[in-house]
């Protein structure tokens, strides 16, 4: 996450303002010598209720005076996180995106879309999966260090980073947004993020990440359920915005 000072963060909060009931849209960048600012750049978009579209000359004379390290725009409607548009449009900036929704502030790490990705235990892994999607659901959960796949799967790493960072275990049946932790020779060692409607989405070793039916071959392995204490269920819509925008597999 990037550091925001209050003086931008009230200029963000000023110009949503001032665009409502349109999406404002701008950038923050470090400017040479002059340090880091918010520039407010026009939305050119067609139905710039809906969504945004920069005008190219703002973004191009803002991207010559600096270096830009933040997309910013609003929500008027208090939609908390990005849609499916805003997805493939981050991931194409490679940037930090910053949506000003209500009086809240609220940032989201530039990931890969959260289904077809390429196993790499360590970066993307079934770890990094869960924590990508509840980082677009509007929780940033810390990662946890990896050491050997195998001993890091025997002495349960994963389970303990679960619990460690406030998952609370759960034993009254499956709901959207709870994390199911698989078991293979005895030891919790997978993780999957249950979607609801007997989906899940997972990444397992040396494949594609993918979203799939919890099927029973899925009910026979389950180790333990864990909850996330601040999770809402509409949450889940960010995950669905992401996964809009990738191919089923």
């Amino acid at each position: 996450m990037i550091e925001i000072s209050d003086e931008i963060q009230d200029l963000i909060f000023w110009f949503a303002d001032g665009y409502a009931p349109q999406e404002m849209c701008g950038a923050i960048a470090d400017i040479h010598d002059k340090g880091r600012r918010f520039f407010a750049i026009d939305n050119i978009a067609e139905n710039p209720e809906e969504t945004f579209e920069m005008n190219p000359k703002g973004w191009q004379a803002l991207a010559a005076d600096g270096e830009i390290v933040a997309v910013v725009h609003s929500h008027p409607n208090g939609e908390p996180f990005l849609s499916g548009a805003d997805r493939q449009m981050q991931i194409q900036t490679g940037l930090p995106w910053i949506l000003a929704v209500g009086d809240r502030l609220k940032q989201f790490r530039c990931c890969p879309h959260l289904r077809g990705r390429v196993f790499e235990y360590g970066k993307a892994d079934c770890g990094a999966l869960i924590r990508d999607a509840f980082m677009l659901m509007g929780i940033d959960l810390p990662d946890h260090e990896r050491g050997d796949i195998d001993d890091d799967a025997e002495y349960e790493y994963l389970r303990k980073h679960f619990e460690r960072v406030g998952f609370v275990r759960v034993s009254d049946g499956l709901r959207g947004g709870d994390v199911v932790l698989t078991s293979y020779g005895g030891h919790a060692n997978h993780a999957a993020l249950y979607l609801g409607d007997g989906q899940i989405l997972h990444h397992a070793y040396n494949q594609l990440s993918r979203r799939e039916p919890f099927n029973q071959w899925w009910s026979e392995r389950v180790h333990s359920v864990w909850r996330y204490p601040l999770f809402e269920p509409e949450m889940l819509q960010a995950v669905e915005n992401d996964l809009l925008h990738s191919v089923d597999l």
